[in-house]
């Protein structure tokens, strides 16, 4: 009986990772999975091109290109330099010169009392400026270092256990679990150390560092094309983060339904729909998996050795290259952003589970005899690692000043919001389903979410006022779908509700959001308060 409790429970726990209940008809059509594949990367592609010729030759009188290219190439420099401080800030900490500045301000505690601790004198050092540095950054070095013990351990951990055959199942899924988290929390940490050390450089004086942060738009000009490319964006990736609670709450609405296979085909065509929307296709076949991993992996790395390239090139030949074609990717890594690593972690979360002790490991999307599950698992790991790094530190390098009432991002929010988003994937990727008895998974996506919604309201990450107001919005419609993950986890109560009632429940908290906000919106802008633009020699391009 404890047997079919646990096959039970597991097929509960990797039921993403299976293969549709129809995937007979799917192994007979691999040549559909591969050509809608390369399908929707040719849209992509051709929708990109279309995209830049219209902002570059067509929107643009050719009397202002030139200046145009200018201000481009100048964005480009301080991105690629803004690269480099960050690459250094994030792999290179002061060790030796933290664990002096600790013993010192232990002796000096010691011998001249706390107050006099946190100042430091000639007497001390030489190169007290750098001592001083780093003591203002020391909580971060040393949550830093804590974190990549964490990333050691867990990695030791992984090598032991996917090596051994008959390893535990829920040990594998869990250290994969504390290492993703250990990689994304020390890449913020080491972001929110480059960026106190950044505005402590330049002072509260520096007009360019004040106008990127405090700049503030009340609304945004409906004539600029690229506004429109931003809202197309934002809504891709609500489309992106509410797909993992709606995923949830569809699996804890159809399980032991009496229409259950009715119930899984409608969990697989809503599944598609909204994959298909959020720009993260996923047909769970073997073939489609591989095609989406190696995709994903050669992409990172070809950007990756074409990045390091040209960095090289311009290192000892300044300026031979032309870098201004690079802010061309900066759209299309904000809309891959998510699809990306989560195909990467998706990948290692299925190819943890393939094991032969697992009874369900032949329904796997990744099982197939042309996989070999221990290397598409350090694949996808290597895959995320990189991808993660570069992607994020990319992101986060674009500091250009926004035009007037453009809709733009500071820097600082990109990081943090896009590693909630990522968080919020990765806990309904590696945490185990939800159910009556674990409820874990819905605690730590609404903990992630009202995070993320009091980030939002409290930082403005938009330069546009409004922007930030809807995107509240959406925020808080997904904070509710992860509630009712949470409220209706108990099976049965979902199944007395029945797949209909369950959609109009989702619905109507949807409307009721969106009324709510409309009013506040009327109220609010009826009476605008007054938004004091940061007054500097910097302008708008």
């Amino acid at each position: 009986m404890s047997d079919t409790h646990s096959n039970k429970s597991m097929a509960e726990y990797i039921s993403y990772q299976q293969q549709y209940n129809n995937s007979m008809s799917y192994h007979t059509n691999d040549t559909v999975s591969i050509v809608l594949f390369f399908a929707i990367i040719s849209l992509l592609f051709l929708s990109f091109l279309l995209y830049f010729w219209y902002t570059e030759r067509h929107k643009i009188p050719i009397t202002q290109r030139g200046d145009q290219a200018i201000l481009q190439q100048e964005d480009m420099y301080l991105l690629m330099d803004n690269i480099v401080s960050q690459i250094k800030t994030t792999f290179r900490i002061p060790i030796i010169t933290l664990l002096i500045v600790i013993h010192k301000t232990i002796i000096s505690k010691q011998q001249g009392g706390v107050k006099e601790a946190s100042v430091y004198t000639a007497e001390f050092s030489l190169n007290s400026h750098e001592h001083q540095r780093v003591y203002a950054s020391r909580y971060y070095h040393i949550l830093s270092l804590v974190l990549l013990l964490t990333f050691s351990v867990s990695l030791f951990i992984l090598i032991v256990a996917i090596s051994k055959v008959d390893s535990s199942l829920s040990l594998i899924p869990a250290t994969l679990f504390v290492f993703v988290i250990s990689i994304n929390l020390y890449l913020i940490t080491r972001q929110c150390c480059y960026y106190k050390e950044r505005r402590k450089l330049y002072g509260t004086e520096d007009a360019h560092i004040n106008a990127i942060y405090d700049t503030c738009f009340s609304g945004w000009d409906p004539k600029m094309w690229s506004n429109w490319i931003q809202i197309a964006i934002l809504i891709i990736e609500f489309i992106q983060l509410m797909t993992f609670p709606l995923r949830d709450l569809m699996h804890v609405t159809y399980m032991f339904s009496d229409s259950n296979a009715n119930g899984n085909k409608s969990s697989e065509i809503v599944s598609l729909i909204l994959n298909a929307g959020g720009l993260m296709p996923d047909m769970r076949t073997p073939t489609w998996y591989m095609y989406s991993l190696w995709t994903a992996f050669t992409g990172t790395f070809l950007s990756l050795i074409v990045g390091i390239v040209i960095h090289f090139i311009n290192l000892k030949y300044p300026y031979k290259i032309n870098t201004r074609w690079i802010r061309w990717f900066i759209p299309v890594a904000t809309l891959l952003y998510i699809p990306i690593l989560t195909a990467f972690v998706s990948s290692a979360a299925c190819q943890s589970l393939n094991k032969p002790v697992n009874a369900y490991s032949r329904t796997l999307r990744c099982n197939s005899p042309t996989i070999i599950p221990p290397l598409y698992f350090w694949l996808s790991l290597i895959g995320y690692l990189f991808a993660y790094f570069m992607l994020t530190i990319f992101l986060t390098s674009h500091e250009r000043l926004p035009r007037k009432n453009e809709i733009a991002y500071k820097s600082i929010s990109i990081a943090f919001i896009k590693n909630m988003g990522l968080l919020l994937a990765i806990v309904y990727l590696l945490v185990e389903s939800t159910t009556h008895v674990n409820r874990m998974r819905s605690i730590l996506s609404i903990i992630i979410i009202l995070t993320m919604i009091c980030y939002n309201i409290k930082i403005r990450p938009c330069y546009v006022d409004k922007i930030n107001f809807f995107r509240t919005a959406s925020f808080t419609c997904i904070l509710w779908t992860s509630a009712l993950v949470a409220i209706l986890s108990d099976t049965h109560a979902a199944q007395s509700l029945g797949p209909l009632t369950v959609i109009y429940i989702i619905i109507g908290g949807w409307i009721l959001i969106t009324l709510l906000f409309i009013i506040i919106y009327f109220i609010y802008y009826l009476q605008p308060k007054p938004i004091q633009h940061h007054q500097s020699t910097v302008r708008y391009y």
